[in-house]
């Protein structure tokens, strides 16, 4: 088997945050990592998985809260939110992310969606 190479792309937005997926989900669950890049720039996004959900900073600053506990990254750091908790993502002024998604062999579908421009001082 020969190593696999995705190619550069620009990161688009559908209604939510700006991204891209080198690997996808599937509706019928997966066992390998699913692995995007997507940015925010004054917004924030919120979703629930039924698996851990990885943020990995790559420029930028993020805050992420998850059970009433926030915590922020910078280059270089990364945050996961645990299979089964909502987690909510922000970045009052930019971020751009590399999410890696955990096995999900069930397919389990995200909820709890919720994408926004961040007004002036609001977290």
């Amino acid at each position: 088997m020969s190593p696999r190479k995705w190619e550069r792309a620009d990161l688009v937005s559908d209604g939510g945050p700006k991204s891209r997926w080198f690997t996808g989900p599937s509706a019928e669950g997966w066992l390998e990592p699913v692995i995007m890049e997507w940015e925010l720039t004054g917004e924030s996004w919120m979703d629930r998985h039924v698996h851990d959900e990885y943020a990995y900073v790559l420029k930028g600053h993020l805050f992420v809260e998850c059970n009433g506990v926030t915590v922020e990254a910078t280059k270089g750091e990364l945050i996961c939110v645990p299979a089964g908790f909502t987690g909510r993502y922000w970045a009052p002024t930019y971020t751009r992310m590399l999410g890696v998604y955990g096995a999900n062999p069930t397919g389990g579908p995200m909820t709890h969606v919720t994408f926004k421009r961040l007004s002036e001082g609001q977290p």
